[in-house]
């Protein structure tokens, strides 16, 4: 896939991959739409990234996913890209929260639920572009669950189970778009600030390793310690689950 002069929405871009992702394709020469909820934090990367525009938008709110949607197909029906990026952690402990049934009913409209959303109502708009992609950010947490993030976990399990079925949809359909799972490892940024680690790599590294695998069309992409989590799943899921809190500290 070409990865130059093209209209790129990135959700999840105020911080981390999100906002490593915004400048890389900006440096290549494409247009790119960056949301996320914190609007001034918004705004101000946005303003030094060349061909960047921004909306603010709440993820976990419908109604804010509806407006994303009209503004993206009145402003931009020349997208071709959806980097769907955004996610929201909790770090506690199982047993030991009252608020666990709440914290988890966040994380899954925002990590999740989105993700269903978008892909639905950007579909049509993707489908008819020569070259088209959705990219779409997991976790190593999906194939054994962090105790530190014991919800935001399953959350990405979930997403990554979605992932499975909606590739093998648009292939049965012979869609021209392309899906791609970015399973993020421990990524230094403000998302991951409460787990402290050793196993930790930049935001930019985890989006060269991406860009890398999109051009050989490798559409599950394990970086880092998730290759390491996925390789000891398949031999022993008990053993991946000892290897994630060993790396979290858990």
């Amino acid at each position: 896939m070409n990865l130059q002069n093209k209209t790129i929405l990135i959700t999840g871009a105020g911080t981390g991959m999100g906002l490593a992702a915004a400048k890389w394709f900006s440096e290549q020469g494409n247009k790119v739409i960056m949301v996320a909820r914190n609007e001034k934090r918004l705004k101000a990367e946005a303003s030094q990234i060349k061909n960047a525009s921004y909306i603010a938008s709440d993820l976990s709110k419908p109604e804010q996913l509806e407006i994303l949607v009209q503004k993206i197909k009145q402003n931009y029906p020349d997208l071709s890209i959806a980097f769907l990026n955004a996610g929201i952690a909790t770090s506690y402990q199982l047993l030991d929260n009252d608020n666990a049934y709440q914290t988890s009913i966040n994380e899954m409209s925002t990590n999740y639920h989105s993700a269903v959303y978008l892909t639905h109502h950007l579909e049509p708009l993707l489908a008819d572009k020569k070259e088209a992609a959705f990219i779409i950010t997991t976790s190593g947490v999906a194939f054994a669950p962090d105790l530190l993030h014991p919800t935001y976990s399953a959350t990405k399990a979930a997403l990554h189970n979605y992932i499975l079925g909606l590739r093998l949809v648009l292939q049965r359909k012979n869609s021209s778009i392309e899906l791609y799972e970015l399973m993020a490892p421990l990524v230094n940024s403000p998302f991951s600030q409460a787990v402290i680690s050793d196993m930790k790599v930049s935001p930019s590294a985890v989006i060269a390793d991406l860009i890398e695998r999109i051009k050989n069309k490798q559409y599950e992409i394990r970086p880092g310690l998730t290759e390491d989590i996925y390789q000891t799943y398949l031999r022993s899921p008990q053993e991946a689950l000892l290897l994630v809190n060993s790396a979290t500290g858990s």
